[in-house]
């Protein structure tokens, strides 16, 4: 019986050994891999650090260069306009060009005919000359903004003014639908009217840009080229 206590003990104590052993190692290993671990991280971070000032110093080189002078040149001159007051004043006054559109279309034509005018000319059932008299004068208005001052955001913002202007006439009135009618809400209004706004007015604007700059370069190659004759002294 003693025989058998003394081999149980033996084999405890063997097995904690064995535990105790395995522990350290695992430990040990552990420690180990975290070490190398942190060592790694430390270097990676080192390096992305350089990878990144390097990146940073080409970067800023490069927009303080030519990308930088691009940007505040030809790319500012061509979406903002040439003169800030000129931009400014042409912006301020869309707001008051769609004031007074919106007034003559609601006390003279109405929206309802204005849209039938509208949808005649588009389908060509109906042409309407004040349509076409409106898409040349949005036109014209596009060009010779964009030949007085450039600036490519003032003029959409003055073109698609007057058609804003126009289609918010459609607050108030009675929409007929399948299901019944509607009067259309304020809220409805000027969410339909931003919409025409942008998906008639930038596109006018653009080609009232194009054509304004193009005049524009066209005038200045004229003058450039037509100089006072050159005085040859003749014997």
């Amino acid at each position: 019986m003693a025989t058998d206590w003394s081999s149980l003990r033996t084999a405890v104590s063997e097995t904690v050994v064995l535990f105790a052993s395995t522990c350290r190692a695992l430990a040990g290993a552990m420690i180990s891999l975290a070490w190398t671990a942190s060592r790694f991280l430390r270097r990676l971070a080192r390096e992305l650090r350089s990878l990144a000032g390097g990146a940073y110093g080409s970067a800023a080189s490069i927009l303080s260069g030519s990308v930088k002078a691009f940007l505040v040149g030809p790319l500012r001159v061509v979406l903002l306009g040439k003169r800030r007051d000129v931009s400014l004043l042409t912006s301020l006054l869309s707001p008051v060009l769609a004031l007074v559109v919106a007034w003559w279309v609601a006390s003279t034509i109405g929206y309802e005919a204005l849209t039938t005018m509208v949808r005649g000319t588009w389908f060509g059932t109906a042409p309407s000359l004040l349509v076409f008299l409106a898409v040349g004068g949005l036109l014209g208005l596009g060009a010779i903004s964009a030949g007085v001052n450039s600036g490519l955001l003032p003029t959409a913002i003055l073109v698609s003014a007057p058609i804003f202007g126009a289609s918010v006439t459609r607050y108030g009135t009675t929409i007929t639908h399948t299901w019944g009618s509607q009067v259309v809400s304020l809220p409805n209004a000027v969410g339909v009217a931003l919409l025409f706004a942008v998906a008639f007015g930038v596109p006018l604007a653009v080609a009232g840009f194009l054509i304004g700059r193009t005049l524009d370069r066209v005038v200045h190659a004229y003058d450039d080229g037509a100089g006072p004759p050159s005085t040859v002294d003749t014997p």
